[in-house]
């Protein structure tokens, strides 16, 4: 029995032996453990890329705001201060390493521009070159430039915002005939203007802004008459052999309100590859129009109403031939157009709707429609002009 203990006692111990060597390995091991948070000196900045460019292929010199880049380098961890111009990017939104700096590029327009990114950690500091595209103010119109006095328009565009507009900056305003617009409504998308009451047919909207390279000024007009070719509440004079029968005062069941007179209106059902003949005609085209055709836009305004979206026509759908020439107008080309029943500014190259060119005085004008499909519509057209570009 002794010499059964003994062996026991020899095995606990080398047991308990081997456990505190093996114990004292694992400390070993983590001695040295670098989290990726250490800088030991000045931080330097090696390149910029997207966040997105995980093999870092394609190394930056400039981008565009809310893009989101990452720094490489040494040193970069604990960062105190990044600024890219004279506009500081919030820490909060700033994620760095030693190696490796991320965060977006602020939505914000710099007082001054000096092309540096500037970063500061609690070791130091450094800068490098680097290009913040500053985007300008985009103005293409009204979304219906024959809303009636009174009305809230959306005016087409992007980066209002960023310029003051509606938020009480000198510097930015809006103005018709002298006075100055109210804006009721602004976001980074969006902004809505109100038009006064008693504002008159033929008035320009004046949009002015400082930007980085100076004030710039932009007109828009609002219910240029001036230009338009038919007159709906005089059929009579514009020769029509098709489609009188579509015009219509806006005053029946379920249709749209009108905006400036009569419009015609396309409600039912075609069969696909049928030749409809909607409303054929002539009018009177100004010869500096018929001369220089690429200074004018065709316009005109559309109304679909909810649940008729305009179909993805391609080359056929709904025809514009002036002077015997083909225009195939398809706004669902790019994704479903649908003004879901309220009136929208349509804005087409002159030049390019008149395929054949275009005679001074009298000029032949079809309106055809020719489905690629079965159709069901229910589309108005108001107010077919000609208007030169401001």
């Amino acid at each position: 029995m002794k010499r059964l203990n003994i062996a026991v006692c020899g095995l606990m111990f080398a047991a308990a032996t081997a456990m505190l060597v093996s114990c004292q390995d694992i400390v070993t091991y983590n001695d040295g453990y670098d989290d990726g948070m250490t800088s030991n000196g000045v931080p330097s900045i090696s390149a910029i890329y997207r966040a997105d460019d995980t093999e870092m292929t394609a190394p930056l010199t400039g981008a565009a705001f809310e893009d989101m880049i990452k720094l490489t380098g040494e040193n970069l961890s604990h960062a105190k201060k990044v600024m890219l111009n004279d506009v500081e990017v919030a820490l909060s939104e700033v994620y760095a390493t030693t190696h490796a700096v991320y965060f977006p590029i602020p939505r914000t327009i710099p007082g001054e521009v000096n092309n540096k990114l500037y970063y500061e950690t609690e070791l130091g500091n450094t800068s490098v070159d680097f290009t913040v595209q500053i985007p300008e103010v985009s103005i293409s119109g009204l979304y219906n430039e024959f809303a009636l006095p009174g009305s809230s328009i959306k005016v087409n565009g992007a980066y209002f915002d960023l310029y003051g507009f509606g938020g009480g900056e000198e510097s930015s305003t809006i103005t018709m005939n002298g006075v100055a617009l109210e804006v009721d409504s602004l976001t980074e998308q969006y902004m809505s203007i109100v038009i006064p009451e008693n504002t008159s047919d033929n008035s320009t909207i004046v949009f002015s802004w400082e930007s980085a390279s100076g004030t710039k000024t932009v007109s828009v007009p609002y219910r240029n008459t001036t230009g338009i070719l038919w007159n709906l509440d005089t059929p009579d004079a514009y020769g029509f052999w098709a489609g009188t029968e579509l015009i219509t005062t806006g005053n029946g069941s379920n249709e749209p309100a009108p905006l400036n007179g009569s419009y015609f209106r396309v409600k039912g059902s075609y069969a696909a590859w049928s030749w409809n003949s909607l409303l054929c005609g002539g009018c009177d085209i100004p010869a500096e129009a018929a001369a220089n055709p690429s200074d004018y836009w065709f316009k005109f305004e559309v109304n679909s109403a909810n649940g008729n979206p305009f179909y993805d026509s391609a080359s056929v759908g709904y025809l514009i031939q002036l002077n015997g020439g083909q225009y195939a107008w398809n706004p669902s080309a790019n994704g479903s157009f649908n003004t879901y029943g309220n009136w929208c500014t349509v804005r087409l190259e002159l030049s390019e709707v008149a395929t054949n060119g275009i005679n001074a005085g009298w000029n032949n004008l079809f309106w055809i429609m020719q489905p690629n499909s079965d159709w069901n519509t229910d589309h108005s057209f108001a107010n077919i002009r000609i208007e030169k570009k401001q």
